[in-house]
């Protein structure tokens, strides 16, 4: 086994790899290409941020909606994602008036912090002699499904909403406790936030299941460049019959 999650966090990107026999592997990255080959090494890897976007239409992703359905009192985890002329703008401002003349709906600032992000996923995932290697997770719609379709109770920002991820990925990764351990040794807070470490864990967690995982939505829906644009996670009956 050889599975990557992937979360971004203020130093760039947060990354856990996984392997058989409870061995894994930490690192923070500036820039998303520097992980481009443990990418390709890796089974699977899955990242918290959009692939795949729209570039016509006043409709959002349909992932996007779904997701958000899903997941009912969190659902406000799941940010509006801008479409693709966004990311050759240079400002807010700018992104802000061509999401509009595109969509019909201005930038938030939340969507605009992670712009710069999405065009490195972007670029990253074409690149890719294998681009079905990197696809796009939610951590929150991972959480859900791990917990059989109840979404966490508590903001993941909180003690409480850290001791419940925390506790239900302790179920699928015994030694979590020592992974964590070793990211708050070699990062500061300030750098690495402790729902970055939980958030990267449970996309290798689902990565590790790849038998088992499925899209929202079931159609999956393709951008103009052919990318997916979809929320994988592991499979729920409940999450499906929703």
């Amino acid at each position: 086994m050889n599975v990557v999650g992937i979360d971004g966090c203020r130093r760039g990107w947060f990354f856990a790899q996984l392997f058989d026999s409870a061995r894994f592997r930490l690192g923070v990255v500036e820039h998303l290409q520097a992980l481009r080959n443990t990418i390709i090494a890796s089974d699977l890897t899955l990242i918290d941020i959009p692939v795949g976007l729209k570039s016509f239409g006043e409709e959002e992703r349909k992932c996007d909606r779904e997701a958000r359905k899903l997941l009912g009192p969190r659902a406000s985890s799941v940010f509006p994602v801008p479409c693709r002329q966004v990311l050759d703008c240079k400002s807010y401002q700018a992104g802000s008036a061509v999401n509009h003349s595109v969509t019909g709906r201005k930038l938030s600032r939340q969507s605009w912090g992670i712009v710069a992000k999405i065009a490195e996923a972007d670029r990253l995932k074409r690149d890719l002699p294998e681009p079905g290697k990197l696809r796009e997770m939610h951590p929150e719609v991972c959480f859900c499904t791990l917990n059989n379709g109840q979404p966490m109770a508590h903001n993941k920002k909180k003690p409480a909403g850290q001791s419940e991820r925390f506790a239900l990925l302790k179920r699928h990764l015994p030694h979590i406790q020592t992974i964590v351990d070793e990211a708050r040794h070699g990062w500061r807070k300030r750098d690495l936030a402790d729902d970055d470490i939980l958030d990267a864990l449970v996309g290798a967690v689902s990565a590790s299941y790849a038998e088992r995982l499925v899209s929202l939505p079931t159609m999956t829906e393709k951008d103009e460049l052919g990318l997916n644009m979809e929320i994988v996670f592991i499979y729920c009956n409940i999450c499906l019959n929703d």
